[in-house]
């Protein structure tokens, strides 16, 4: 148009709103594409500061599994045993593949665990005769003194508080009260893992709301194996693996316990071996006596509420770190002592050098039997030991150390020893000075005797020609065979097998020990004694050997030999309350009651919770007349060890001489529901019962001290006369005479059962049979007066 300018640029139309709106769209989706990738790099890194915020926070929660393979739990190797629970749980965390335990014994390798030390270091060696040193740092310890509540639950004697290993914990479950047992068993010193769990689990309901450190000690795959029903059956012929299954299954509860107390997303769970069992490989039936894969690889698991970046971490881990690890977690500094390292960024996913080394070691060999103590450097894949006949393998090629390369890699040994004996030099610099064990009580020996652990000490102070001990494992295991055999009650096969073995060793004290515990256990007391005696040869200051002397003495009826040897005994241990115990049980036995006392107050002196002094000195007092003394002596003893037998008998007793009815029925009936078996407790109740005109419970009570005591005669005739004056089941009645009557044919009670019998007899019109039983009788008695007076003897 005409006078129109028109513009140099080409116009544009305006875009519309759709395409306007479009082109946001897009850039959104951009943007969020953008957001997406950034968060998917960065997400890691927000889990990682998620989980090291979360981690101080939480509690902790170590579950030590005993006598556990690594390769029994499916997570590890799915063709022995199915573990879904532990597996699970490692599916939630990080799976350690190579963890050693730096010990095959069940307290030096707790210590270990707790301490984050080294057995160089805090020098406990063994189990029973070692206390762990107090100036050794616990985590329980570092962490009460943070605050945390803590608490510890163990499920055999092996680690009971006798040992110091409660250090820093305020809650210490450890009844494992047998005091006084007719016999010991294995189920009396160990709890099973249903047990311990519901144990933990009361403390964790109580605490739950503190933050807590709550260690955990399941025994069940320890020998023997015994697993319940349905693992039984479902193992048949493979008992430890239906140990391993149950241990899993009890865990499965445990796991679902934390969920459902909404601890489980707040709680950090640690689990390992505490060291491995062998089924024969190298010969070895067990643990304790070599230092192969079998008993010293174990399983280590941490989970935490969330997800470690790493869930199977290779290298090799020892013992000694977990607990560092378990405080790096929580954000708290390790002890100065510590001597592992924490484990926290392996599991992060960090790479870190120097996982690549572990120590083991067992000093079994050269304390309980005078050979040479075991110790083994791991470096990469070799695997070094040191032994009079050294041993070196490549794991990576010979899973099984079977070939031994130690001919063939000359200078690999030569380095690996070196590297051992320096490690050994520094990790032991410094080394603390344990405590000594003591001389233990009759009672706990005998516990530990029970979890096959009692053994003596060699001394082999000084001496640099020990054997090997590969060149006496047929001894060792015929030695285990032996004690098998006698958990079994096969005592004489026990009793031939350990005569052929101080045979082939006549310097393997264990050896005559146990074969002198053997011919006790069978009332062989005069060849017991000479075993005994053989013992205290070789190891003169073998206490628990001296107190067997004096246990054999006495059922020998030598008093003055056995005063005399306590004498002598005392010489070498002049404060053992054990032994003044033993002094005034000889001396009330001679009713010299004021030095038994005297003798019986210096061992309690000695031992303030000796609940045996107490008893005793309560049945002299008794026997002095003094009825108040004795009960309340009695009682104190009871107050120290609730479970003592025959505690509430002589209660019992003593409100029977004190014309208390009531209260002697119902300790007599307190102590039947302690120890069922006392025949004599149910026999005096059944007495009292029968004297208080209550004839049915008086007759049930006779029929069950015979079931008890099948040899104790009285009751035979009692229950006959229960059922004379009630007129019924006579003929049950003369078997009951006859058979009480076989058993002491010559006996004052056995006259009373002839007179029973003549009534029975008389009642039934059987009267020739009744004149007859009372002329035998009379013969019984007459023959009862004679041997009293000596009349007819040489």
């Amino acid at each position: 148009m005409k006078g129109t300018k028109r513009s140099l640029k080409t116009a544009v139309p305006a875009p519309s709103r759709r395409a306007r709106r479009g082109r946001a769209l897009i850039a959104l989706a951009l943007a969020a594409a953008a957001l997406a990738a950034a968060y998917a790099w960065l997400r890691p890194a927000v889990a990682l500061w998620r989980l090291r915020r979360l981690l101080p926070r939480c509690n902790v929660i170590l579950l030590t599994l005993d006598t556990l393979r690594a390769d029994h739990l499916s997570c590890y190797d799915p063709r022995f045993v199915p573990t879904p629970n532990l597996d699970r749980l490692a599916a939630e965390g990080a799976r350690f593949e190579t963890c050693i335990s730096q010990t095959p014994l069940t307290l030096p390798a707790h210590v270990t665990i707790l301490s984050g030390t080294y057995p160089l270091y805090h020098q406990v060696r063994d189990n029973g005769g070692f206390l762990v040193p107090e100036k050794l740092e616990l985590v329980s310890e570092t962490l009460q003194r943070r605050g945390f509540a803590t608490s510890g639950f163990v499920a055999a004697y092996v680690l009971h508080s006798k040992w110091g290993i409660n250090q820093g914990f305020s809650r210490f479950a450890d009844d494992f009260d047998v005091a006084g047992r007719a016999s010991m068993s294995l189920s009396k010193v160990q709890k099973r893992a249903d047990q311990v769990l519901a144990e933990a689990r009361e403390w964790l309901r109580a605490n739950g709301q503190r933050r807590f450190f709550s260690w955990i000690h399941l025994y069940d795959p320890h020998s023997p194996y015994e697993p319940p029903a349905p693992f039984r059956e479902r193992f048949a012929g493979h008992p430890y693996r239906g140990e391993v299954a149950f241990l899993d299954d009890e865990l499965g509860k445990f796991f679902y316990f934390l969920r459902r107390e909404k601890l489980w997303d707040n709680t950090v769970i640690v689990v390992t071996g505490d060291h491995g069992e062998s089924f024969g490989e190298h010969r070895e039936q067990g643990h304790g006596f070599f230092v192969y894969e079998s008993t010293v690889r174990v399983p280590l698991i941490v989970r935490a509420p969330r997800p470690f970046p790493a869930r199977r971490v290779g290298g090799i881990v020892e013992h000694v770190d977990v607990a560092p690890t378990i405080l790096d977690m929580l954000g708290v500094p390790a002890p100065a002592q510590a001597q592992g390292r924490s484990l926290l960024g392996l599991l992060l996913g960090r790479s870190q050098p120097g996982f690549d080394r572990a120590y083991t070691e067992t000093w079994y060999p050269r304390l309980h039997f005078g050979w040479s103590e075991l110790s083994a450097l791991y470096d990469g894949s070799w695997k070094y030991v040191r032994a009079p006949r050294a041993e070196l393998y490549d794991r990576a090629a010979d899973a099984g150390e079977a070939d031994n390369l130690l001919r063939r890699r000359p200078l690999d040994a030569a380095r690996l020893a070196r590297a051992l004996s320096a490690f050994m030099d520094e990790r032991g610099r410094a080394a603390l000075a344990p405590p000594g064990a003591g001389r233990l009580d009759r009672d706990a020996l005998e516990r530990l005797a029970a979890l096959g652990y009692v053994t003596s000490r060699a001394d082999t102070a000084g001496r640099t020609d020990l054997l090997d001990p590969k060149e006496r494992i047929d001894l060792y295991n015929q030695l285990d065979a032996a004690k098998r055999l006698m958990a079994a009650e096969r005592l004489e096969q026990a009793t031939a097998l350990m005569e052929s073995v101080v045979a082939a060793d006549p310097e393997m004290v264990d050896a005559h020990m146990l074969l002198g515990n053997l011919l006790f256990r069978r009332r062989l007391f005069a060849p017991a004694l000479a075993a005994f005696r053989r013992v205290l040869e070789r190891r003169p200051d073998y206490n628990f050997a001296m107190l067997n002397v004096l246990y054999c003495l006495r059922q020998l009826g030598q008093p003055r030999q056995c005063l005399e040897e306590i004498g002598r005994f005392r010489a070498v241990f002049p404060d053992d309350p054990a032994l003044y115990y033993e002094e005034g049980e000889v001396l009330a036995g001679q009713r010299r009651f004021a030095p038994a006392l005297a003798a019986l107050e210096k061992s309690l002196a000695l031992d303030r919770a000796n609940a045996r002094a107490l008893k005793k000195m309560g049945e002299i007092r008794f026997l002095q007349g003094d009825y108040a003394a004795a009960a309340e002596l009695i009682r104190r003893g009871i107050a120290i060890s609730p479970a003592q037998q025959k505690s509430h008998f002589d209660l019992a007793v003593i409100a029977e001489a004190r014309n208390d009815a009531a209260g002697a029925e119902a300790e007599y009936r307190r102590e039947l529901e302690m120890q069922p078996r006392n025949f004599m407790a149910s026999y005096n109740l059944a007495e009292l019962l029968r004297r208080a005109g209550r004839a049915d419970e008086a007759l049930a009570l006779y029929e069950a001290t015979i079931a008890s005591q099948p040899s104790f005669s009285i009751p035979y005739f009692m229950a006959a006369k229960q059922r004379l004056d009630r007129r019924r089941d006579l003929e049950k009645a003369v078997g009951l005479c006859r058979a009480g009557i076989a058993l002491k044919p010559v006996d004052k009670y056995t006259a009373f059962g002839y007179y029973v019998l003549a009534d029975i007899y008389g009642i039934q019109g059987r009267r020739a049979e009744a004149d007859a039983s009372v002329r035998r009788a009379r013969e019984v008695l007459a023959a009862v007066g004679k041997a009293r007076s000596g009349a007819g003897t040489p």
